[in-house]
């Protein structure tokens, strides 16, 4: 039985572990606290614990699908990435890293074979780790392969408020309340349901070709947050949803205490102007092919409903 490393149990971490598990393989979730993932092994420690290396050894790859806080960015991600590094060195495992699009300029249709060039520092640290760990592939060190994704989506997404597609959308929808987006609720944006993710990282494991380059997750036709909300509310018979745009004025205040929205607001363009990636060679060279709306849209209304505590009963 083939053994992998998951770094992180988020929405992304835990589809992962579930496609590899469900395929047959061995996996043992790492994160700081232990978290447990049904059918995984569960191991407490941070990415950049040296200790790391004993986790990986016998493992065929690891990937990580961690995330650091926004605001920590430039101080964690590169001792992680070193350390996973050095550790899949020794135990001579893959590594896949999770990325995203925040490296790419704006204005451009994002492919894998499109150059990185950043313009706000999340996206400098991104670029700046892809470069490193493909440097480390080229060096002989490790296999690496990066999955960069666009914002997730799907019924994964409402386990947490930090997805723009996810639980802060859907909720008040349902319940026919305004809901606040971050960005212009009318912008077309590429969006990646968290399966196809796992099915790119997996399908990225099983393939001699993956390697030594980068590999965007593809996405169903762009939507819109308001054409999303819209879509929930008609499979749900919910009310034509109402969306009010986050204030620039009321985000700025924020940021002069919080570090989380500050670094939030240096995204604002990705959410204003379209965003757009095309994963079409994923799906040609890897076999991956996007979920449907009419299928994410079902799922998310299914699990939304699921999720909801039933009604009180009547004495």
């Amino acid at each position: 039985m083939t053994r992998y490393i998951v770094l992180g149990a988020g929405p992304i971490g835990r589809a992962v572990t579930s496609r590899l598990l469900a395929d047959g393989h061995a996996v043992a979730v790492v994160t700081r606290s232990g978290t447990a993932v049904p059918g995984a092994d569960a191991v407490a420690m941070a990415g950049d614990d040296p200790a790391l290396r004993g986790v990986l050894h016998g493992a065929a790859g690891v990937v990580i699908a961690t995330n650091p806080p926004y605001h920590r960015w430039r101080a964690a991600w590169p001792p992680l990435l070193r350390n996973v590094i050095a550790a899949a060195e020794a135990s001579r495992s893959d590594v896949v890293l999770v990325g995203n699009l925040y490296g790419y300029p704006p204005g451009v249709v994002m492919t894998a074979s499109e150059p990185l060039r950043p313009t706000t520092r999340k996206g400098a640290v991104r670029a700046a780790l892809w470069e490193e760990l493909l440097a480390a592939h080229r060096a002989g060190r490790v296999r690496a392969t990066e999955i960069r994704a666009s914002d997730y989506t799907g019924p994964e997404a409402l386990t947490t408020d930090g997805a723009h597609a996810g639980r802060r959308l859907v909720a008040p929808v349902l319940k026919g309340r305004t809901a606040s987006v971050f960005g212009q609720p009318d912008a077309p944006h590429s969006w990646a349901a968290v399966g196809d993710i796992a099915a790119t990282v997996t399908a990225a494991l099983g393939s001699d070709q993956a390697w030594g380059r980068p590999w965007v997750v593809p996405t169903a036709e762009p939507r819109s947050l308001r054409e999303i909300a819209s879509a929930i509310a008609l499979a749900a018979g919910a009310p034509e949803p109402r969306l009010k745009r986050m204030p620039d004025a009321l985000l700025l205040a924020g940021a002069i205490f919080s570090p989380m929205v500050r670094e939030l607001f240096e995204m604002r363009s990705q959410h204003d102007e379209p965003f757009l990636c095309d994963g079409a060679e994923t799906t040609e060279l890897l076999g991956v092919s996007a979920t449907p709306w009419s299928e994410i849209i079902d799922a998310m209304v299914t699990a939304a409903r699921a999720s909801q505590p039933a009604p009180a009963a009547r004495v």
